[in-house]
């Protein structure tokens, strides 16, 4: 008995402690800050066309000329997911007509990256990202 309840024990503990280390990575830590960051972004610039959800459905999404895409499903219509791609088509370099203007996309300068501009680039990656993290299995 006293055998079964120290093995208990010392699952029960090592579990923790595993537990407390990944919790306290600071990898999983940034992992996961990143991923709101990107979540935030999405809402920020993204949710009003493609809805909250990425399926579509945002708020001007009815009055648009375009149908807006189901983002959650880019992996099935094309068969893999084109991070890449993605990530050109999030910053203008390849036009998407519903965005406008390979010059002036809807967005503006905010995901256009120039010489030496970190930031802009880190955000196309984290939304590009972000947006496998939602594919439809």
């Amino acid at each position: 008995m006293l055998k079964k309840l120290m093995a208990t024990f010392a699952l029960g503990l090592g579990i923790a402690l595993l537990a407390q280390t990944i919790l306290s990575d600071p990898a999983v830590a940034a992992q996961d800050n990143k991923h709101a960051r990107a979540q935030k972004l999405f809402q920020q610039y993204c949710a009003s066309c493609h809805g909250v959800d990425g399926k579509g459905g945002g708020t001007v999404a009815s009055s648009l000329k375009t149908p807006i895409p189901d983002l959650t499903t880019i992996e099935k219509r094309e068969g893999k997911f084109n991070q890449l791609r993605v990530q050109q088509i999030i910053s203008g370099e390849v036009g998407v007509t519903a965005h406008g203007e390979k010059d002036m996309p809807v967005w503006g300068y905010i995901f256009r990256t120039k010489k030496g501009e970190s930031t802009a680039m880190l955000d196309v990656h984290a939304l590009a990202s972000y947006l496998k993290s939602i594919q439809q299995k």
